[in-house]
């Protein structure tokens, strides 16, 4: 039960990072593709950003509790929930 609220959470994540951009829900999943590994959320670049929209996904992130943690290989993003709100 637990996965499936997380699951919910991540919809909303991606509906709100989605609608920072002013992109709609298909064209936000032609670009990134996100996953769940462990505590962190990892997004992976299906095409290239501008930096400014990285910018804005990051913001959306937080916006949930996830601080931007690194990148591996240009292409995959990591956050991780900030430790103070577990």
């Amino acid at each position: 039960m637990v996965t499936n609220k997380f699951d919910d959470t991540l919809a909303a994540i991606e509906l709100n990072a989605a609608r920072k951009l002013n992109w709609d829900y298909s064209q936000f999943k032609d670009f990134f593709s996100f996953t769940v590994n462990k505590e962190a959320i990892e997004i992976a670049l299906k095409n290239q950003i501008e930096e400014s929209q990285l910018e804005t996904l990051k913001q959306a992130l937080l916006d949930y509790g996830f601080q931007y943690k690194k990148t591996v290989n240009d292409l995959i993003l990591v956050f991780e929930q900030d430790v103070e709100l577990r």
